[in-house]
């Protein structure tokens, strides 16, 4: 009997929404990881283009980087890389309360709640997005060519994080390797935030210890923008946020 409930219990996860949801995510993943392919053997095929070559080595060096000196959990990541078939890896889904500055959440197990929802499926994700829309939901969508596993397995270079340019490169991988190192559990926000920072810290530090001082400005430059923007948005937010608590009654259109 214990058996018939447990199998009765997993069929009916598999069958429901967020079931069916990680089971597509599952199947996007193996694919993925399916593909994979030793770096440093891409590195040392005669065929391999030299920009190809140049930008795979820098991220093995940054890997290296991210272990060695800024002592992250990399594991295996980024010793592979896996070529996709599309251009843009999943897209993102955000969604906000029309009558308060809220997002709206999904629950997921491990990673708790996220003010996101990414889906290899595009049409689907633009189905939905139409579907909150109707529902009183503003939505967003958005591309993202690379994302972490948190470590649960070695993630590859992906074709869609490759076309990036060196600086963002190697800030994508220290980004990712920091999320294997913490994540904490329903805090989106604050993973995001701190992983931006040994991102953009961390890449500028591994240029300047290889003597590339004007890669490092450019890299620091680009984080005093991000922080001028963040302050620009949170000013927006703090207003917004007062004209929200003056007219709570007010019905949104």
């Amino acid at each position: 009997m214990l058996a018939i409930a447990i199998v009765a219990a997993v069929a009916a996860l598999i069958s429901a929404p967020t079931g069916c949801y990680l089971s597509r995510g599952a199947w996007e993943e193996a694919k993925i990881l399916s593909r994979r392919e030793p770096i440093a053997q891409i590195v040392a095929r005669p065929g391999t283009p030299p920009e190809t070559r140049a930008k795979l080595t820098l991220v093995l060096a940054a890997r290296k980087y991210a272990a060695d000196s800024l002592k992250l959990r990399v594991k295996d990541s980024f010793t592979t890389y896996s070529r996709l078939d599309t251009d843009t890896l999943v897209l993102l889904l955000s969604a906000a309360y029309r009558d308060t500055l809220k997002a709206y959440t999904w629950w997921f197990p491990i990673v708790g709640r996220v003010p996101y929802k990414g889906y290899f499926d595009f049409d689907k994700a633009r189905r939905v997005a139409r579907e909150m829309q109707r529902d009183g939901f503003d939505t967003y969508l958005r591309p993202a060519d690379a994302f972490s596993t948190l470590g649960f397995f070695n993630d590859p270079l992906l074709s869609t994080t490759l076309k990036s340019d060196s600086l963002s490169l190697v800030n994508t991988v220290i980004h990712e390797v920091t999320h294997n190192t913490f994540y904490a559990p329903g805090q989106a926000p604050f993973n995001e935030s701190f992983a931006m920072f040994v991102g953009a810290r961390g890449s500028a530090a591994f240029f300047r210890s290889r003597g590339q001082e004007e890669a490092a400005q450019r890299i620091e430059a680009r984080w005093e923008d991000d922080k001028l923007l963040a302050r620009f948005w949170a000013s927006v937010i703090a207003s917004l946020d007062s004209a929200y608590a003056a007219h709570r009654n007010s019905k949104a259109e």
